[in-house]
């Protein structure tokens, strides 16, 4: 039988620039928490049977099960969840940005979902320096925030057909369905296991890969996610470097393209900063059908540089993004770098793109911190279009004010402009929203915190 020993909890690490919690709450009433606990388990002998006639074998058994060392488990958690209403014509809360698209004005009283990120992971090997180990994250959405029970069915999916009416219903639309379970991660890793290149990490499946994000805008501006393998961490002068092949499968018609990614990065100081280079190069992968059908295959490239400086107990990151062809968009929308086109995919598909920004997060002195961000994009569309030279301006600065230890309120302050290619004129939103915060321990990053 098994001997379930107590959890073990330990204290959240440090956070700062891309290691801090993914996601923020845009609600009235609201919970968010990122957590590290351990489970442990010791696999204990089963004395309720005896058989004289097998006791070799069954103390050879019992040997090598209290010989195994015990099984740790670890489980890292991130969620959002809380609910909302519109005071001024009734009914539910409007947000004007998602996590796939990003919160230009800020994402503070901007999130309108229930939202839960679960990974498991564990060191499997540790020998002479040498570690393999298993990660995996599976992930909840539920787009409504109607009712006790919600079911596991898809948010797109249909669940009416008025043939006559030839209209469908789908599932975003009930208060009790909706919610969408996905596996984001799930890859091996081994670290030193490569003798000419100690320190280094190898992977392989499916993972998260080094994401550069604005947490206060729920944007990632480099975010080459998915299915892949690589090498991490490498030794070379005075920096690492990284490369990666990921892939991206895109509908076309009836069939489906794979578009590979090349994603090469190099990290290294400068003075007291660190200066990052990150390129990703597209190409598409036709079969002998497609190439038949005359279906594009562009290739295409992004490239960012990012100098991070440490800055008023914080930190600073100055941003230049350049992008082109199958990868277009990435230097203009939310989730940079993840999708690679081979060709255009609906009026107004980006051809090239670029983005200068600037945030950060620092302390102003006493119980004072801010976090800040601005941004300005331009892109250029394939063809025609109502607008063929979109633009987007998004500036929003978060300053806090910490009571005591576990006590803060917070005011986010947003503006975007925004000249999408589908509209004929640019659209502004200002934003200002307040929260009284109550979290885990003082700081920008506290987590978990109600609102």
């Amino acid at each position: 039988m098994s001997d379930w020993q107590k959890l073990q909890s330990r204290e959240p690490e440090a956070c700062s620039g891309t290691d801090c919690p993914r996601h923020d709450v845009g609600t009235s009433a609201s919970l968010t928490f990122k957590k590290d606990k351990k489970h442990r388990m010791q696999m204990m002998q089963n004395n309720k049977r005896f058989f004289p006639n097998k006791l070799p074998l069954a103390a050879a058994v019992t040997a090598a099960i209290m010989a195994t060392p015990a099984i740790a488990v670890e489980f890292h958690g991130y969620a959002r969840s809380g609910l909302s209403t519109n005071t001024s014509s009734g009914g539910e809360q409007t947000c004007f940005g998602s996590g796939a698209n990003g919160h230009f004005v800020g994402r503070l009283a901007d999130e309108c979902d229930t939202y839960a990120e679960l990974a498991f992971g564990d060191q499997l090997f540790s020998q002479d320096g040498k570690t393999f180990r298993f990660d995996s994250m599976v992930s909840y959405e539920a787009i409504n925030q109607g009712n006790d029970y919600q079911a596991f069915d898809g948010a797109d999916d249909v669940n009416g057909v008025d043939f006559a009416g030839e209209e469908t219903t789908r599932n975003n639309g009930n208060p009790y369905s909706g919610g969408e379970v996905a596996v984001r991660q799930l890859y091996v890793s081994g670290t030193n296991v490569i003798e000419s290149l100690p320190g280094a990490t190898l992977w392989a499946g499916k993972r998260y890969y080094k994401r550069h994000d604005v947490h206060q805008l729920d944007l990632y501006y480099i975010n080459n996610s998915g299915y892949g393998a690589g090498v991490e961490n490498i030794q070379a002068g005075a920096g690492q470097f990284s490369a990666a092949w990921i892939n991206f499968d895109k509908q076309e018609s009836d069939t489906i393209v794979q578009n590979n990614k090349l994603d090469l990065r190099y990290a290294f100081p400068v003075g007291e900063s660190t200066l990052t280079l990150a390129g990703i190069y597209g190409m598409a992968d036709l079969t002998d059908e497609q190439e038949a059908a005359d279906i594009m295959d562009e290739d295409g490239f992004f490239g960012t540089v990012e100098l991070a400086t440490g800055f008023m107990g914080g930190f600073n990151k100055f941003v230049l993004q350049y992008a082109t062809d199958s990868l277009g968009e990435a230097a203009f929308n939310n989730q940079g770098g993840n999708s690679s086109l081979n060709g255009p995919y609906y009026p107004g598909t980006l051809e090239k793109s670029w983005r200068v920004l600037n945030h950060g997060v620092i302390k102003l002195g006493g119980p004072w911190e801010l976090g800040y961000s601005a941004l300005y994009s331009k892109g250029e569309t394939y063809g025609p279009i109502n607008e063929e030279e979109p633009t987007r301006l998004s500036v929003v600065a978060r300053p806090i004010y910490n009571w005591n230890s576990v006590t803060s309120t917070a005011l986010e302050i947003g503006y975007e402009d925004v000249h999408q290619p589908y509209n004929d004129e640019e659209t502004d939103l200002q934003k200002v929203a307040i929260a009284q915060q109550w979290s885990a321990g003082p700081g920008y990053w506290a987590r978990p915190v109600i609102r």
